[in-house]
């Protein structure tokens, strides 16, 4: 297969460009001063991207998600250019200690890159740590890690809760009962949604009452259970707020079992979802390209390998942000379906 050079030059300009722009990055010699007080190291040697073996692999909070799908096809169609890489997608299965468990495996097996997903940003530190020690880069993608790594791939989710807050509040106009179906404790994602949720809604829809807040753990079925709980114990819910699409889905096989009416909105924009928008069962979401996204994390991944930057060229982690679409009814048609996944 062919070799697509311009690819791994606008990786360069991107990461570079990544890097510069935060302010964190450090050389060699400043790293190790700063762990020593006096000491100093030679700077990394990276790999050749085009003629060594490379070895990345992917560690999704839970491979059947349909998100962790699409990262891993805009993943594996960008490492397809480069016939030398090995990539390999393991299953996190929503578990703390078996993302623990892989990762550990990875860094025994001396992989050159890891692209994770953490279930949980404190949980999955220790493991990012020990990696990038290891001379091993971390990209995180969407749910971040709770220590300097080498980049985070995020879709947006403070802006996504924000701009969330702002249609509830206009279309209630500023009055009404919300409850929030959010992630599994302790992933960024959702405590960044909930940030940008509340503090716009505290901020101009004061007269808005947020009524409950329970986890859906990210699945359809939990959040269904939770919907059902929240139908029997309120009498009256103008809207909800999931944090992701799968719990948006069965919080709307709820309502729509009990016959209620409300506005539901989720955040990703898989095509489930935009299906249930287009058949009125849900308000909207958040759009994210979710295999562009993967395709950012691999080209991230194949230029920290090929510069050999790790976390101790950095004094923060450098983020790249996906742009974000609200999706109604009213702008549907503009996520077409090459852009669907």
């Amino acid at each position: 297969m062919k070799k697509k050079i311009v690819s791994l030059f606008l990786v360069g300009a991107m990461a570079a460009t990544m890097l510069m722009g935060c302010g964190g990055v450090k050389t060699d010699s400043e790293a190790a001063a700063g762990d020593s007080g006096e000491e100093t190291a030679e700077a990394a040697e990276g790999k050749n991207a085009y003629s060594d073996e490379i070895k990345i692999g992917f560690l999704p909070n839970v491979i059947g998600d349909s998100c962790a799908a699409a990262w891993a096809e805009g993943m594996e169609g960008y490492l397809s250019n480069f016939s030398n890489v090995t990539f390999n997608v393991f299953d996190g299965k929503a578990s703390v200690d078996t993302e623990n468990t892989i990762m550990e495996q990875m860094i025994n097996e001396k992989y050159d890159a890891i692209i994770l997903q953490a279930t949980d940003a404190a949980g999955l530190a220790a493991s990012t740590d020990k990696a990038e020690a290891a001379g091993i880069p971390v990209i995180t993608c969407n749910l971040d890690a709770d220590t300097t790594h080498t980049g985070l791939v995020a879709g947006v989710d403070v802006e996504a809760g924000q701009q969330i807050a702002e249609h509830i509040g206009e279309t209630l106009g500023g009055t009404g009962k919300v409850v929030i179906i959010s992630a599994t404790p302790g992933a960024t994602k959702g405590e960044n949604i909930d940030k940008g949720f509340k503090a716009v809604m505290e901020e101009k829809y004061s007269g808005i009452e947020i009524l409950d807040e329970q986890s859906g753990e990210w699945l359809t079925e939990n959040a269904n259970t939770v919907m059902n709980d929240f139908l029997t114990k309120y009498p009256e819910i103008d809207a909800v707020l999931c944090h992701n699409d799968a719990m948006a889905e069965g919080a709307a096989e709820a309502a729509k079992a009990a016959g209620r009416e409300m506005q539901i909105w989720g955040v990703d924009g898989e095509s489930k979802m935009l299906d249930y928008i287009e058949q009125g069962l849900c308000t909207g979401t958040v759009y994210t390209d979710c295999q562009r996204q993967g395709a950012a994390c691999a080209q991230f991944a194949m230029y920290a390998v090929g510069s050999g930057i790790t976390a101790k060229n950095l004094s923060a982690t450098p983020i790249v942000k996906m742009a974000p679409i609200v999706v109604t009814q009213e702008n549907l048609s503009e996520i077409t379906e090459d852009m669907r996944w």
